[in-house]
């Protein structure tokens, strides 16, 4: 677990950026997107051109965010250069050895055009015709690159100045090795990864015999989420939101359509709304404008130290904005699995049975877009919900959601603060709280050394009468990832579980104050 939260802070950096792509790719969105004209009608060119290149932009960073993770895990302060050249050599012969050894019967939506990487003649027979791809294994290629591209520097550290290729420096030798055994590791995948592939259409063919069943839809929403943080969303929207798995259409043309996202898009240009469209993205309406907010100023409010809610408060604000507007889901969702992956988990079953609960009610909003992204649509945002106003059909679908997004609000907002006030930390009542509380108390002098103690979602901070008393070993035996000294004091990162041990160290020192 320390190693986990370990990759929290590691990975803090990229995630950050993957808000701004967000904001990038949610703001162009809003300034060039036809169907928000009756909100907002922006006819300058320039303003145009440059929307259009923020969407891509952010498009790019959302898409290909397993290589920012990549490059951050592979950086090192002693060669952070060598190890980032490595690591980015690796990850493009991972990515060309499963297009190239990779099997071609999979659903086309396995593979991706990643970093441009794309491949139409070979002189084998084997992947003659056609366009091939490489493989889509989402982080599982920054998972094995990174530890191919520290373990090689490692190595290459090593290696003696007098060996029978002395000739080759250190760090060239460190590029090599990543890109063999990335190549290698590639080469395994592709006939590993097929399996994983299969077990998910297996799960997904299930979901689509019966999308009238609210059991199905909430089997949907779970995995959707998931696969999501994964990079792998493209498997289960593309059958589901351009494909018969999402259902079917005849337009009063004749017109065969296919996808719910289709669907939908149709019908609102037809101005006649009719069955079950939309049942595939209704919950992203409540999850993006009310249950995201209400979780983040429950983080917001979990902040005891006055200077911290001050330093962090237009950061919520904007991210709040953000959610609103453009939503923030995967860069929300990929701090909720490295920090608290069990909040992350309460928070994808209760997005499963929204969808669940909206089929059962006949709730249906959908999401209006002509393009063909999944990864990087932004289905949800306030600005499509207003424009719905101007159909008077759906007043009433409009006006539920609503409500069901307020009771959401509420209950992101308590079960945030659950989590982090009871639930982060000794789940099982096994005892090892008490241990971690008493064990930081001796580590920082007992409760007669401690001046003031405040907590936030990620550290305790504890401010000291006598600083050499402070055993900063026995805190990191006690699984802290770092301590650090502030202004305000010590900083002590135990992760998600600083609030309960603060509030345990408040409760010991109240029993210390009374038995005096």
């Amino acid at each position: 677990m320390r190693t986990w939260r370990s990759l929290y802070e590691m990975l803090w950096f990229p995630i950050t950026v993957l808000y701004f792509a967000v904001f990038l790719l949610g703001f162009g969105n809003i300034l060039s997107n036809d169907a928000y004209s009756a909100i907002i009608d922006v006819n300058n060119e320039f303003v145009l051109l440059a929307a259009e290149c923020m969407i891509r932009i952010g498009t790019f960073m959302i898409a290909n965010f397993p290589l920012l993770f990549l490059i951050r895990l592979s950086a090192r302060k002693s060669g952070s250069a060598t190890t980032m050249i490595s690591a980015i050599s690796g990850y493009i012969a991972f990515l060309v050895v499963s297009m190239y050894f990779g099997r071609q019967d999979l659903p086309a939506s396995a593979y991706s055009s990643i970093l441009g990487l794309s491949m139409t003649t070979a002189g084998s027979a084997t992947v003659r015709g056609g366009v091939h791809y490489p493989m889509q294994t989402g982080v599982l290629a920054t998972a094995v690159v990174s530890v191919i591209t520290l373990t090689s520097h490692t190595r290459s550290r090593n290696r003696s100045e007098y060996s029978f290729f002395s000739f080759i420096s250190r760090d060239t030798w460190c590029v090599i090795r990543t890109v063999i055994f990335s190549g290698i590791a590639g080469l395994l995948v592709t006939y590993i990864w097929p399996y994983a592939v299969n077990l998910i259409t297996t799960s997904l063919e299930y979901i689509a015999k019966d999308t009238t069943n609210p059991v199905n839809l909430t089997l949907y929403g779970m995995l959707e989420r998931f696969l999501g943080v994964l990079n792998l969303g493209t498997l289960i929207r593309s059958p589901f939101w351009y494909g018969s798995s999402g259902g079917t259409w005849i337009s009063m043309a004749g017109t065969n359509i296919a996808g719910d996202v289709n669907i939908w898009t149709a019908q609102t240009e037809a101005s006649s709304i009719t069955g079950m469209a939309g049942r595939f993205i209704t919950p992203y309406y409540v999850i993006n404008i009310f249950s995201v907010p209400g979780m983040l100023w429950a983080f917001y409010s979990l902040q005891t130290d006055r200077l911290e809610r001050r330093r962090l408060l237009m950061f919520y604000v904007v991210v709040t904005i953000m959610s609103i507007l453009t939503g923030t889901l995967l860069p929300l969702e990929l701090s909720l699995v490295l920090l608290c992956p069990l909040l992350f988990v309460m928070h994808v079953v209760y997005m499963g049975i929204l969808f669940g609960v909206f089929h059962a009610m006949h709730i249906y909003l959908g999401f209006n877009y002509h393009g063909t992204a999944t990864l990087t649509a932004l289905p949800g945002t306030l600005f499509e919900y207003l424009t719905y106003f101007q159909n008077s059909a759906i007043h009433g679908t409009l006006i539920k959601i609503a409500v069901v997004g307020v009771i959401s609000f509420v209950i992101y907002f308590l079960m945030t603060r659950f989590y982090f006030k009871s639930l982060a930390l000794d789940l099982f009542h096994t005892g090892y709280k008490d241990e971690v509380i008493e064990g930081t108390i001796q580590a920082v002098g007992g409760v007669e050394n401690i001046k003031m103690i405040n907590a936030g979602t990620e550290r305790l901070i504890i401010s000291l009468y006598d600083s050499s008393k402070l055993n900063v070993d026995q805190l990191l035996e006690l699984g802290a990832i770092r301590v650090a000294e502030t202004k305000a004091g010590y900083a002590i990162g135990y992760g998600a579980r600083s609030t309960m041990i603060r509030i345990g160290i408040n409760n010991y020192m109240r029993k210390t104050i009374r038995s005096i």
